[in-house]
């Protein structure tokens, strides 16, 4: 697939048996050989699963449907090339002062002519701003999600070992960490973007 330019919506768009499970516009900031950075600007309208009462699910363990949720401060998304089971974020708050960086655990990004496809494997590591302190996100949620079914003990253990490897990978400066991109400001012509024609089809 042919690379996209700097501005070009997208989407980052996490399937889960065949069904969009949560999709979120973003605007490419680069799509380079090495690394793929996409934007999410506060205030863009998400889709994300909930129960019938309206509250947002991690993993689909019910019924659900998809509701609207506004994202809230600024992040990039980081797609590294090659890597196989995380991706990366840095995260500001809404007057885009950087606070910290987030490491999804997840199945293979798979790039799309509308952007990526993904499925979350819940647990994600929280780093500090500065790089020197880490901890793990969502340990209970994953032994939840364990007892339900959706994770198998083995897949577990090598989502831990997945997220080993990328703390290791922080710490040796590899992308995104080998720039500063706590520095990055987002185009002030930007706007937020729109789902795309047929966002909800799955090829």
């Amino acid at each position: 697939m042919s690379s996209w330019k700097p501005g070009n919506a997208v989407v980052l768009r996490e399937v889960w048996r065949g069904k969009v499970l949560s999709i979120v516009p973003v605007r490419v900031v680069q799509d380079a050989a090495d690394l793929t950075a996409m934007y999410l600007a506060p205030r863009t309208i998400c889709k994300w699963p909930q129960t019938s009462e309206g509250q947002m699910l991690k993993f689909p363990v019910e019924r659900w449907t998809l509701g609207d949720f506004a994202a809230t401060g600024h992040t990039l998304f980081f797609v590294k090339s090659g890597a196989t089971h995380t991706t990366t974020s840095a995260c500001w708050d809404e007057r885009h002062s950087f606070d910290h960086w987030k490491v999804d655990l997840i199945q293979p990004m798979r790039r799309t002519s509308i952007g990526f496809d993904y499925l979350d494997q819940i647990l994600d590591i929280i780093i500090s701003a500065d790089r020197s302190e880490w901890h793990w996100k969502d340990k209970d949620e994953l032994q939840a999600a364990q007892l339900n079914g959706v994770i198998s003990p083995q897949q577990a253990r090598e989502l831990y070992a997945e997220g080993e490897r990328a703390i290791e990978s922080m710490r040796a400066n590899q992308p995104p960490f080998d720039r500063e991109w706590e520095k990055w400001t987002p185009d002030s012509t930007w706007k937020i973007p729109d789902l795309p024609p047929g966002w909800n089809f799955i090829r």
